[in-house]
This record gives C-alpha cells, structure tokens and sequence, in this order.
C-alpha cells in the first residue's frame, strides 16, 4: 500500500470517528485534513508531526508499515510486556500462524496463474503481518535471554 493511501485510509476509517473527529483532536478543519490525505490534492501536505499525532490517535499504524515497506524494511511495534515462557510460547504460535496466512493467500493468488493488484496488495499485507510477527518474536527471545542471563548484560 502506497503511504499517501494508507494516510487517507486511516483518517478515513470509522473505526477511528472518521476525519471529523480526528481533525477536531488534532486542531484543524475537517476539509483541511481531508486535503491533506488526499492524494489528489497537490496544495496540502501532512506534515511528519501530523502523520505521527493521527497514528498515536487511532493507533494505526498503516502509514509506518507503508512507509517501512516502501524503504524496504518492516515496522515492528515494540511490546514492553513482561516475557514469560507461556507469552513467549505464544509469539512462537503466532508468527507460525502468520506464516500460515502467507502460504494460504499465495496458493490463492497463484490458482490462476498469475497474481492480480488485489492480491499483490493482500500478499504484501500478509507477508508485512509475518515479517512483524517473527521481529515480536526476535525481541521477545532477546529479552528472555536478557532476563536469564543477567551476568552478561552489559558484555558485548
């Protein structure tokens, strides 16, 4: 997903109280922020600050992965949780079941041979979701290690 949709998506969604109410929070008119998510537009422009105080509002982060994935990287939000074995457990199951959603939706796509814009667009929100899950899991192992083996903080 293009970053300039991903904004206009999530001021958008009412989920979120659609673009008046986040435009009310945040201090502007609601055609003022429709202007600026909208990729149409070429004489307004979210601004950096803007994008991040509309992803802490909804707390959507479409905009970060869009931006993430058009710099080739992935976006990963950071759990300061406590790790436990049973939490730890359950990243492992989940970044499986993740992987498992790749694979079902890349057998869909390829059933006739090719894959479309929809699915490459659904594809690449799997594979993000994937991606995400097995860095949640990289952290949480990374603090366990950290919880159990406290003589070797600080040695790198």
């Amino acid at each position: 997903m293009q970053v300039e949709d991903a904004a206009h998506k999530t001021v958008h969604n009412p989920k979120h109280g659609g673009s008046t109410a986040i435009a009310a929070r945040m201090g502007m008119s609601n055609t003022v922020l429709n202007s600026k998510v909208n990729p149409n537009c070429d004489t307004h422009h979210l601004r950096l600050d803007e994008a991040v105080t509309i992803m802490e509002f909804t707390n959507d982060h479409s905009m970060m992965h869009a931006m993430a994935q058009r710099l080739g990287g992935i976006y990963c939000k950071q759990s300061y949780e406590a790790i436990t074995q049973e939490s730890l457990l359950m990243t492992a199951v989940s970044t499986s079941a993740c992987q498992g959603d790749v694979m079902n939706e890349m057998q869909a796509a390829l059933e006739d041979g090719r894959i479309d814009t929809h699915e490459l667009l659904s594809l690449q929100d799997k594979i993000q979701a994937a991606m995400s899950r097995l860095q949640a899991l990289s952290n949480a192992v990374q603090k366990q290690h950290t919880k159990d083996n406290p003589h070797l903080q600080g040695m790198k």
